[in-house]
């Protein structure tokens, strides 16, 4: 297996800069995906059933430039620490992976087209609304493929039988369970997202903003719910050796992994009784944890095979300052242009 697995480059400074600015930067992406991915299922879910969508989703567009922008960050991140693994997993499944630009622009479309017509032309909007989400529920199918099979160089043998760039990992175990589990997850986030929204919403009165607070936070509650048993599924399907670290093996991760089932149930009582900053507060925590867990298992996978501690190390922290400097730059620039995009039309 060693023998099919690239030599990595050497990295300008230590690995825990990286591993620390990967875990922020896709902690700010998985926010704004799950607000993009699951408002647009909730947008459709209401659609079909012949409501209106929410005024919130009438940010749609604007959410889906923000998660492609903070989507840059943790992708060079993670090639920065997995290039070898990652740039590999891509070329086995090179045909579904470059397609994920073009359809990625016709979701853009899909939304903007959503946003702009769903006054005057409601059957054209739904339709382009639910391509857009079906376009979104593709490209996390794919990625989630990719993910794992950066993981499991194992199966990267299946190349040498079928070159064409189509290597999907559909024989890994936790393909489906990890795929659900996140969808889920994003439909839950996009509920607190929206009671959030008419928490600072100036638009309609203090009733309808009260009603609108109370149904995301309830689309919140039965959101984990669900997630709890996808995430059990998932967990299930892990290889032995894995799942057994968070369950008393390792203290550290069996300590991390009672307190997100701790906060999944305080999330249950809090969503369900109305308790808007008990709720953001534990779903922010229990994210945080949950990419913390989620680096733990890449971690775990590629134990015998990789370690990003192993590195080289070739001194030059002048890409890193530079980096550094452009990021907070582009972070000043987003909160500019969202104040710009969000100020009411009449200033």
């Amino acid at each position: 297996m060693e023998s099919v697995i690239p030599t990595p480059d050497a990295i300008p400074v230590n690995w825990w800069w990286f591993q620390i600015l990967l875990l922020f930067t896709f902690l700010v992406h998985v926010i704004l995906m799950n607000f993009v991915l699951g408002g647009s299922l909730l947008a459709l879910f209401d659609m079909l059933r012949k409501k209106n969508p929410a005024a919130e989703n009438g940010s749609l567009p604007t959410l889906v430039a923000l998660t492609i922008n903070f989507g840059v960050p943790p992708l060079l991140f993670v090639q920065v620490l997995y290039g070898h693994l990652f740039y590999s997993s891509s070329i086995l499944m090179a045909v579904p992976w470059i397609l994920v630009i073009p359809i990625l622009i016709l979701a853009y479309y899909g939304a903007h087209i959503f946003k702009h017509r769903l006054e005057k032309s409601p059957r054209l909007a739904k339709t382009s609304l639910g391509i857009t989400a079906i376009l979104l529920l593709l490209i996390a199918f794919i990625y989630v493929n990719n993910n794992t099979l950066a993981l499991t160089p194992s199966r990267w043998g299946s190349y040498f039988e079928k070159s064409g760039g189509w290597s999907l990992n559909l024989g890994e175990p936790t393909l489906f369970p990890r795929y659900l589990h996140m969808v889920i997850g994003a439909v839950a986030i996009a509920g607190l997202g929206k009671a959030l929204w008419y928490k600072f919403s100036r638009k309609g009165n203090e009733d309808s903003r009260k009603l609108g607070i109370k149904s995301g936070l309830k689309i919140f509650g039965w959101g984990t719910l669900v997630q709890m048993a996808a995430g059990t599924w998932f967990w299930l399907t892990l290889p032995n050796e894995m799942w057994k670290l968070f369950m008393g093996q390792n203290i550290g991760y069996t300590i991390l992994m009672t307190v997100g089932w701790i906060l999944a149930l305080l999330i249950l009582h809090s969503s369900m009784t109305g308790r808007l900053w008990m709720s953001v507060g534990a779903g922010v925590v229990t994210l945080i944890i949950m990419v913390i867990i989620r680096d733990l298992v890449r971690h775990a996978y590629l134990g015998e095979v990789f370690r990003p501690a192993d590195l080289p190390v070739a001194r030059d922290v002048s890409p890193l300052i530079a980096f550094l400097a452009v990021f907070v730059a582009g972070l000043g620039s987003l909160y500019y242009m969202i104040r710009i995009a969000f100020k009411p039309k009449s200033e």
